[in-house]
C-alpha cells in the first residue's frame, strides 16, 4: 500500500509539472487540420443547393496567452471547399468558349461561343482563412484543460472553378436539339464568386498536454456566414440565365447565383 501511494504521488507530481509547463507558455503555435460540412442558404429559386458541401482545412494556428485562462487565437488556414448546385424549376443556360464561361455582354463578340444547359454544378473553391477568436479556458486538470472560442473566420478567395453537368448544344444548329449529356470540367467564371467572406461563431474543445509543453487539441465549432458567396451582378456581367423558348434563345432572364454559407467544423491541432 505504501508503494502504491508513493507511485500515485509521483504520477500526480509529474502530471502537475508537465501541465504547468504548458500553462506557463505565453505562445503556443502549431499545425491544424480539419474537416467541415457546409450548408448553403440560397437567395434565389433559380438555383438549388444539392445538400451539404465539404471543407478540408490545413494550416497553422497560434494561441497568444493574455492570462492563464484567456488567450487570443489566430493563424493562417487553407480551406478546400466543394459545393453542389443544380438548376431550379426552369432550365438554366450559359455560353462558354473553351474553359471560360462568358459574361452576357461579351457573348456577341466572342467567336465560336457555345451554348450549355446547366443541370448540376460541382463548385470547387480554395480560400485563405485567418481566424480571429477569443479563447476562454480552464486551468489544467491533470493533463487536460477545456476551452471555448468565440470570434470570426475571415476568408480570401484564392481560386474557384466548377465541373458542370448538362447538355452541350450544337453551336451551328441549336434549334434542332441537344447533343449527348456531358460534363464540362474545370470551368472558370472570373468575378462570379465574392473574393471575401466572413463567418461568426464559436467552438468548444479540449487540450491534452501529453509530453513536455506539447499539446494535442480537438475542437468542434459552428460558424454562421453573413456575407454572400456570389456577386449580384448587372445583366451584362451575369453568366447564367433562364429561358423558356428555343433552347435558351428566347425570353431570357439573366441572374446571379445567390447563397450564404454556414459551417460545422471538426479540427485537430498539435501545439508546441
Amino acid at each position: 500500500m505504501k508503494r502504491l501511494l508513493i507511485g500515485l504521488t509521483m504520477v500526480a507530481l509529474s502530471s502537475s509539472a508537465m501541465a504547468q509547463e504548458a500553462a506557463d507558455k505565453k505562445y503556443q503555435a502549431g499545425l491544424v487540420a480539419g474537416f467541415g460540412i457546409n450548408f448553403q442558404e440560397m437567395g434565389t429559386t433559380r438555383m438549388e443547393s444539392m445538400g451539404a458541401g465539404t471543407d478540408f482545412t490545413l494550416g497553422a494556428n497560434v494561441n497568444i496567452g493574455l492570462t492563464e485562462t484567456i488567450a487570443f487565437t489566430t493563424g493562417a488556414e487553407f480551406d478546400f471547399e466543394r459545393l453542389r448546385f443544380r438548376n431550379g424549376a426552369n432550365p438554366v443556360y450559359y455560353h462558354y468558349s473553351d474553359k471560360q464561361i462568358i459574361q452576357r455582354g461579351d457573348v456577341a463578340s466572342t467567336n465560336n461561343a457555345q451554348l450549355f444547359q446547366l443541370i448540376e454544378r460541382r463548385q470547387s473553391a480554395v480560400y485563405l482563412t485567418v481566424p480571429t477568436m477569443m479563447m476562454f479556458r480552464t486551468k489544467f486538470i491533470g493533463y487536460f484543460r477545456y476551452f471555448g472560442k468565440f470570434g470570426l473566420r475571415n476568408s480570401i478567395l484564392l481560386s474557384s472553378n466548377s465541373d458542370d453537368t448538362g447538355v452541350d448544344f450544337d453551336p451551328e444548329n441549336i434549334t434542332t436539339g441537344a447533343q449527348t449529356p456531358v460534363t464540362l470540367e474545370n470551368m472558370e467564371a472570373p468575378g462570379e464568386m465574392v473574393f471575401f467572406k466572413s463567418a461568426v461563431g464559436g467552438a468548444g474543445g479540449a487540450e491534452w498536454n501529453f509530453v513536455g509543453s506539447t499539446s494535442l487539441v480537438a475542437e468542434l465549432g459552428f460558424y454562421y456566414g453573413f456575407t454572400p458567396l456570389f456577386f449580384d451582378r448587372d445583366e451584362n456581367k451575369t453568366t447564367l440565365y433562364t429561358s423558356g423558348l428555343n433552347n435558351g434563345q428566347g425570353n431570357d432572364n439573366p441572374f446571379s447565383n445567390q447563397a450564404r454559407q454556414s459551417q460545422l467544423m471538426l479540427k485537430v491541432s498539435i501545439l508546441f
